[in-house]
């Protein structure tokens, strides 16, 4: 099933997906450089599964990473893990630091007390393997690597600094392990390994003080994404609350009961109208006191009967912003719908609040290319969600985000794409970039915005 959106002139049709399929991902020993080699690496399990064997070649690298980095980072020789490495079955002993195999089911780990790593290779790794691709296994040793790091140069914070800290690092690697070809990694790999990475979040609602607080996807894909763009030396400087920890909590009982999702059709009947809310008042700070121009219609259909954009047919296309008739349309029977069913209530609204993002652009004049108005979009979307996490238009909106609805605007961005949509738009990594930096710094920071 797929999106197609009408970004900056009739003909142009540019297409997204919903519920799309992992791209496929080579094989780790399909690399463009030289493989690292994994003689010395040893451990304790079944080396012969092929989880295991992605997860081996990804030891290699990272202690070789290390060694080289380590000395650059702290000024001292980088200790390799001297415990060693467990791939735990239901079958095997109870590796250290646990009492009974039954505790690792799950989970993967790094026990500072015993200097060890183990994993769920019998689980957690063949379910992440399945879902998000084969790069997802090295980014998760990549992560326990990040606590073995911190164990050695006396890092103390938060469980979720720590937490957020460990995903930055294992960003910082993960470029490495791209750039080096130690691992082939496509824009699609790299897609469905952040997605991974959004699918270890904490449950929504959970304060940034809990104890056992990993974050929110969105602060650990922004984790993530700021060690892949800024590298080692911005991990290291990660202090509690900074980066921020954007834990929000539910807006009351109800909110709560429902997880944070409000109804379809109050999303799909409201959010339209709290868009224009704010645009109305963004868009005069934007222009020098130019005033906004609602969006002349807006279209939920049956994708048997399409609407007419201009002289051309819709048919086919189940979300789009029409430019010659001015006008934001999204199929209303299944797309969207199922949308809503798989990434939430946000999901949607981030779509949505994208497709008056290009209206805004219009209206702008931008004249950017096809991947970088995408981009901008995407951004203005986030600079729209930044706003009603900060209540600023309080006077005429009551809207409000609920926890777990910054990640599903991610998700939206990351996952509901098709064939071919990286090309034109961008990868879902870049765009998750965009929306973050609307999030993060507002709507006037996407008007230049570039990848």
């Amino acid at each position: 099933m797929n999106f197609k959106i009408m970004a900056a002139a009739a003909a142009v049709l540019v297409t997204a997906a919903c519920g799309s399929p992992a791209p496929e991902i080579p094989s780790p020993s399909q690399t463009k450089g030289a493989p690292p080699d994994t003689s010395s690496i040893t451990i304790e399990g079944d080396a012969s599964a092929p989880v295991n064997q992605i997860a081996i070649q990804a030891i290699a690298d990272l202690e070789q990473y290390w060694a080289e980095n380590y000395p650059k980072l702290y000024g001292q020789d980088f200790e390799q893990i001297s415990g060693g490495y467990y791939a735990v079955t239901a079958d095997s002993p109870a590796p250290p630091c646990t009492t009974e195999p039954e505790e690792v089911a799950g989970n993967a780990f790094y026990c500072s007390t015993e200097d060890v790593v183990a994993w769920d290779s019998q689980e957690l790794l063949p379910t992440l393997q399945s879902k998000f691709g084969d790069f997802v296994i090295p980014v998760v040793m990549a992560h326990e690597f990040g606590h073995a790091i911190q164990a050695r140069s006396n890092f103390t914070a938060r469980t979720v600094t720590r937490e957020l800290q460990a995903d930055c690092f294992a960003g910082a690697w993960a470029r490495h392990a791209k750039d080096d070809g130690v691992f082939e990694v496509t824009s699609g790999g790299l897609d469905t390994a952040l997605a991974g990475v959004l699918d270890l979040r904490d449950n929504p609602g959970t304060a940034k003080t809990d104890p056992d607080a990993h974050g929110s996807g969105f602060d650990r894909t922004s984790a993530f994404q700021d060690g892949f763009d800024n590298g080692l030396d911005r991990c290291k400087e990660y202090r509690d609350d900074e980066p921020m920890v954007l834990a929000l909590p539910f807006n009351n009982i109800e909110d709560a009961a429902a997880e944070g999702n409000a109804p379809y059709d109050s999303i799909v009947n409201g959010v339209p109208y709290d868009l224009e809310d704010y645009w109305t008042q963004l868009y005069p700070e934007l222009t020098n006191g130019q005033a906004w121009t609602p969006v002349a219609g807006l279209e939920a259909f049956d994708p048997a009967d399409p609407p007419m954009c201009g002289d051309q047919s819709t048919g086919g296309y189940s979300l789009f912003y029409c430019v010659p008739d001015d006008y934001v349309g999204w199929d209303n029977v299944e797309t969207m719908p199922r949308v809503y069913e798989q990434g939430g209530d946000y999901a949607v609204s981030t779509l949505l609040a994208t497709q008056y993002g290009l209206a805004a652009l219009t209206r702008l004049g931008d004249e950017s290319d096809e991947k970088t108005s995408t981009l901008r979009a995407d951004c203005l979307a986030g600079g729209y969600t930044a706003s009603v996490i900060l209540h600023n238009r309080a006077e005429t909106s009551s809207w409000s985000i609920s926890p777990g609805d910054l990640d599903e605007g991610i998700k939206a961005l990351l996952v509901f794409r098709g064939d071919g949509d990286a090309d034109r738009q961008g990868a879902g990594f870049d765009r998750v970039r965009a929306f973050r930096e609307g999030v993060i710094n507002g709507a006037e920071s996407c008007l230049d915005y570039q990848n």
